[in-house]
C-alpha cells in the first residue's frame, strides 16, 4: 500500500512508478524463484527449461524498460519545474525590482517629481502588477488542471464577436458572414486566443504576417492562427503543449514566457470538448488551431 500511496504523491500512472515496478519485480523474483524449484523437483524436458528461462529473461527485459522509462520521466518532470522556477523568480523579479524602484523615486522628495512624470510612473506600476497578477492567475490554472478541479462557465457565444474584441490592428483576418455560436467558457476562452495571438507576434519575424481563420466545419467552429515566424523544431514540436516547456528557439531569441500557456491552453480546449493542434517548420513559422463545439438546439433551450 505504501507504494501505491507514493505513486499516488508524485502523479504519475502505476505503471510508471518506481516504487511499484521495483515491488513487481521482488514479487516476480520471488514467485520464479518458486516456480524454477518444483521443477527441478521434477526433470524437465531442455527445450522447455530453455523456454522457460527465455521468457524470465524477457520479463525482466520489459520490467527493466518500465523502470527506466519512469526515473526518465521523473528525472525529466524535475528538470522542467527547477527550470520554470528558474524562469517564474527571474520574470517576478523583473516588475517587483521595477515597482519598488519607481516607488521610491515618486517618495523620495528631492527629486520633486511633477504630476506627469508620477502618472507615467504609476501607469508603469500597473502595468507590472497586471503582469504579476496574470502570472499567479496561470499558475492557479495550472493547479486547477493537474487537480482535476478545473470548472467551466459554460455559455453560448459568438466566436468571431469575441475574436473582433481582443484582435490588435496588424492581424489580417478572415470570417464567413454568418457562424453559429459556441458553447464553452467565454472568458477563458479569451485567455486562449490572447495567448495564441501573443504568441504568434512575440515569436514573429519582424517583417511576417499574423493571419486568423474562422470557419464552421460539422459540429464545431474551428480557429486557426498563422505566423510567419521563428517556427518550432522537430525536436521541441512533441514537446511544445507540455507544462513548464520552452523551446529552443524561445531560448535562442530570449523571449520571455513561462512555459505554461500552451498547456492551459491545451486543457481548457479539451475540457471544452474541442481539439488543438499545430502544424510547424524550425524558421519557417507555425499553424496553430483549435476547435470549440457549435451550441446544440437543446442548449439554446437552456440558454434562453
Amino acid at each position: 500500500m505504501e507504494a501505491f500511496r507514493k505513486c499516488k504523491r508524485y502523479g504519475v500512472k502505476i505503471w510508471h512508478c518506481p516504487q511499484f515496478l521495483f515491488l513487481l519485480m521482488n514479487l516476480l523474483i520471488i514467485a520464479i524463484i518458486l516456480v524454477v524449484f518444483n521443477l527441478s523437483i521434477n526433470i524437465i524436458e531442455p527445450h522447455i527449461a530453455a523456454l522457460l528461462i527465455l521468457f524470465i529473461a524477457a520479463t525482466f527485459y520489459v520490467i527493466g524498460y518500465l523502470i527506466i522509462f519512469s526515473f526518465e520521466n521523473l528525472a525529466e518532470a524535475s528538470w522542467s519545474k527547477s527550470e520554470f522556477i528558474s524562469i517564474i523568480s527571474h520574470q517576478l523579479r523583473t516588475p517587483i525590482s521595477s515597482i519598488k524602484w519607481q516607488l521610491s523615486l515618486i517618495l523620495d522628495k528631492k527629486f520633486n517629481l511633477n504630476e506627469e512624470k508620477i502618472r507615467k510612473f504609476l501607469e508603469s506600476i500597473n502595468q507590472d502588477n497586471e503582469k504579476m497578477i496574470n502570472m499567479v492567475n496561470d499558475l492557479l490554472e495550472v493547479s486547477r488542471i493537474e487537480d482535476k478541479s478545473l470548472i467551466l462557465n459554460l455559455s453560448s457565444f459568438s466566436l468571431r464577436g469575441l475574436i473582433e474584441e481582443i484582435i490588435p490592428l496588424n492581424i489580417d483576418v478572415s470570417f464567413p458572414d454568418n457562424m453559429s455560436n459556441v458553447f464553452a467558457d467565454r472568458v477563458r476562452i479569451k485567455n486562449v486566443i490572447i495567448n495564441l495571438i501573443d504568441n504568434a507576434v512575440r515569436y514573429n519575424i519582424s517583417s511576417g504576417k499574423v493571419s486568423i481563420e474562422l470557419k464552421e466545419i460539422p459540429g464545431f467552429i474551428h480557429f486557426l492562427i498563422k505566423d510567419e515566424g521563428i517556427g518550432i523544431s522537430k525536436e521541441d514540436s512533441r514537446m511544445i503543449f507540455t507544462k513548464f516547456f520552452r523551446g529552443v528557439n524561445t531560448l535562442r531569441y530570449k523571449t520571455d514566457g513561462s512555459g505554461i500557456g500552451l498547456y492551459i491552453t491545451k486543457n481548457i480546449i479539451k475540457a471544452s470538448g474541442g481539439k488543438i493542434g499545430f502544424e510547424s517548420r524550425d524558421g519557417k513559422g507555425s499553424i496553430f488551431w483549435f476547435t470549440l463545439p457549435i451550441i446544440k438546439a437543446e442548449q439554446k433551450i437552456i440558454n434562453n
